[in-house]
């Protein structure tokens, strides 16, 4: 107990060296299932992407796998690319490569600088330009006494306009299996802090957090089919404020739900609930192909769609 007390204090410690928001690049989620469970992931061991969402679930595994998935959001200004792949023999290995990206942005001037905005001095186009970050997250599993610990180091590169950087970090996590039908996931993310360090001197810190997810397996009454409850929660240290759902000084939360409905061998429902928006989604599968859809609705956004083609080996 004195030593989970003595993590915590250095935990929230750290906070005061963080850059708020900094770590939104490591936060877009992997993987179409999950994206249309709400985000629920830390305690998936079914998804394909688990270097990004629990890399201790890697034990539990049986096949090789991967996944490729595209996605467009807000009326397409904005994509989001993965490739995930699980593999291995007696120990299991995961990496996740991920790209967001603003392609076309058009940078402007004026026909003459030196003199105000005007019918006659309106601006142009003289170059487009592509903002876009990409990480790899590599997941590793072992099993350390009784504890199967999870470690996922990981590495981004960002180009933003006509600036670029570099950043550095790594999660831990594990999970607990409370019964037969319930598991309990926990991530450590950014574990002692990302770094991310750029190319004009610039230095950005991303603080550590906590993700829990817990999972039910259970049998769905209306359908009498096979079902899986997911919740999760994301603890933040670096004050979100309204950001939030739930805020505490600079501590603040979010949560999410999830379920999954097995509705033959061939087909399973997904919905859910992702901070305020719904989500849901449908996995198709055929001789070990798998190809997913989700959707998310926006109210104040536009509304995304996540699409995904994977394989079982």
């Amino acid at each position: 107990m004195k030593r989970s007390l003595t993590f915590i204090i250095i935990l929230i410690s750290i906070n005061l060296g963080a850059t708020k928001y900094a770590g939104e690049i490591f936060r877009m989620g992997a993987g179409v299932r999950n994206y249309a469970l709400g985000g629920c992931g830390v305690s998936d061991e079914n998804s394909f992407a688990l270097a990004y969402w629990n890399s201790a679930l890697l034990s539990r595994v049986k096949n090789s796998k991967f996944e490729l998935m595209h996605a467009e959001e807000y009326m397409g200004l904005l994509t989001y690319d993965t490739a995930s792949a699980i593999w291995g023999i007696d120990n299991k290995f995961s990496v996740v490569i991920t790209r967001i990206g603003i392609d076309d942005i058009p940078l402007t001037k004026l026909v003459n600088p030196e003199d105000s905005l005007s019918y006659s001095n309106r601006p142009y186009k003289y170059k487009s330009i592509n903002n876009s970050d990409y990480v790899v997250y590599f997941g590793l599993s072992r099993k350390i006494g009784r504890y199967n610990i999870g470690l996922t180091p990981k590495i981004a590169y960002r180009n933003l306009a006509e600036e670029s950087g570099f950043g550095f970090g790594a999660d831990i996590s594990t999970f607990f299996e409370l019964s037969k039908k319930m598991l309990l996931g926990i991530k450590i993310r950014d574990f002692f802090t990302t770094q991310i360090l750029w190319g004009n001197g610039t230095h950005e810190i991303v603080n550590p957090g906590i993700d829990a997810g817990l999972k039910y397996k259970f049998l769905f009454p209306i359908f009498q089919k096979n079902a899986q409850l997911f919740l999760g929660t994301e603890i933040y240290t670096e004050d979100r404020d309204t950001a939030s759902k739930l805020s505490l000084s600079f501590l603040s939360l979010d949560y999410h739900l999830g379920c999954e409905i097995n509705m033959h061998e061939a087909v399973d429902v997904y919905i859910g609930y992702d901070i305020d928006n719904f989500t849901t989604g449908l996995s198709l599968n055929y001789n070990n192909w798998i190809i997913n859809y989700s959707f998310e609705q926006n109210s104040e956004l536009e509304n995304s769609h996540r699409v995904s083609i994977g394989y079982k080996m």
